[in-house]
């Protein structure tokens, strides 16, 4: 593929999500690459799943978040995915690409798990995802539940519902990672999360309230 694209849309990523959103989807392709070189090596994946087509997993990376500054989240998978379309078009880009990229992105949720799913989605899924295992996003958690009740006061009991309820999503997100190698990769952050995790809300139940 001409490298003029793939600039063309890490500038145009980086111009609509400015820097801290383009910083995150930066992250996200350096991980689809990641787990695409772990998988083509790994002999026990079938041939469909080490047939990767990288050039339009980037550009999937670089897009899939794409809509989120004009419209928001909701339906963002449906806008990025016509937005990367129409752009990439404006580009020249190989309409076999274009549509690839398209269906990257469209299918790359942990529900689209049927038959006939690219493997480069699940890959996207999986990269999306990696960091939020760690345990920045137990402090991002605790901020948007801040952000969302600034007014709600908070005791050892409702700390302690808020992190359990935190370690389910927690353990559902590593869960729903679709390849060995996102887990491989997540399992040490996971593990280290929970038990922070486990700490904290054993010490909640033990102790005065806050």
């Amino acid at each position: 593929m001409d490298a003029d694209i793939v600039q063309s849309v890490a500038r145009y990523a980086e111009g609509v999500l400015g820097e801290e959103g383009f910083r995150y989807v930066s992250a996200v392709v350096a991980n689809c690459k990641m787990l695409a070189w772990e998988l083509e090596a790994q002999e026990e994946e079938t041939p469909e799943d080490r047939n990767i087509d990288m050039n339009a997993l980037a550009l999937a990376g670089y897009l899939h978040d794409i809509s989120t500054m004009q419209h928001g989240v909701n339906d963002h998978v449906r806008k990025s995915a016509e937005m990367a379309g129409e752009f990439l078009r404006g580009q020249e880009a190989p309409q076999t690409l274009v549509s690839k990229v398209e269906q990257i992105i469209l299918r790359h949720t942990a529900a689209n798990t049927e038959e006939g799913t690219p493997i480069e989605a699940r890959l996207l899924y999986d990269a999306d995802k990696l960091g939020r295992l760690s345990g920045l996003s137990v402090v991002t958690s605790l901020i948007e539940f801040g952000a969302r009740y600034p007014n709600r006061s908070v005791n050892g009991d409702v700390l302690t519902a808020i992190l359990r309820h935190i370690e389910e999503r927690f353990i559902d997100l590593y869960q729903s990672l679709h390849t060995n190698p996102a887990r491989e990769m997540a399992r040490d952050k996971f593990n280290r999360t929970l038990a922070f995790l486990d700490g904290v809300i054993e010490h909640l139940s033990d102790s005065t309230p806050v």
